[in-house]
């Protein structure tokens, strides 16, 4: 009945939101004030680049270009919850992921009131050394790659972000090359 949205409608260029609804929520509004506005309110520009934008999104098919790489999206975020014992777990809709960050005890290594920890400042310098851009908020990782990404642009991106979780697996304690650990453990065995 209602729809409501905000930066998507303009790939966040302006400030704009929209609210959508079936006719009989509209009408009933027609005598009734919300009580409410907005300074950008039907904007001329806000307005254009909406336009403009939406038509993109459709001539394009971006919602089916999402739908069809949202599988290997995923893949990827499990495999670095696989990876790295820092990453407790993932969550994701469309390509839109979050991974939550665990200490050594399996804890949160910070609330979001609290100062971020050194890990996260030498997690964050190898993220920007990987030529990576993106949100932090710790201890959450943002992983919210443009719509419009090739198969092959996201996975040189988890490359590099796997490569920046692994400083910030040592960083909080964790044992790094656990992979090559293992395997030379195994061959010892043999």
């Amino acid at each position: 009945d209602i729809v409501t949205c905000a930066k998507g409608i303009s790939s966040a260029a302006v400030p704009m939101s929209m609210v959508a609804c079936n006719e009989k929520i509209l009408d009933y509004f027609e005598d009734k004030s919300i009580g409410w506005g907005s300074t950008y309110a039907s904007h001329p520009v806000a307005m254009a680049i909406s336009y403009e934008n939406t038509k993109y999104l459709l001539q394009n098919n971006i919602v089916g270009r999402v739908q069809s790489l949202a599988p290997l999206f995923e893949s990827r975020l499990q495999r670095l919850v696989e990876d790295h014992p820092c990453i407790k777990q993932y969550r994701a809709i469309g390509l839109f992921g979050c991974l939550d960050v665990q200490d050594i005890n399996g804890k949160n290594p910070k609330l979001q009131h609290q100062a971020a920890h050194e890990a996260f400042f030498a997690y964050k310098e190898e993220f920007l050394r990987q030529g990576l851009v993106g949100l932090h908020r710790y201890p959450h990782i943002h992983c919210a790659p443009p719509l419009s990404i090739t198969e092959d642009e996201m996975i040189d991106g988890f490359e590099r972000l796997d490569r920046a979780l692994d400083v910030l697996d040592e960083s909080l304690g964790f044992r790094v090359n656990r992979l090559r650990d293992l395997n030379k453990e195994a061959i010892a065995v043999v």
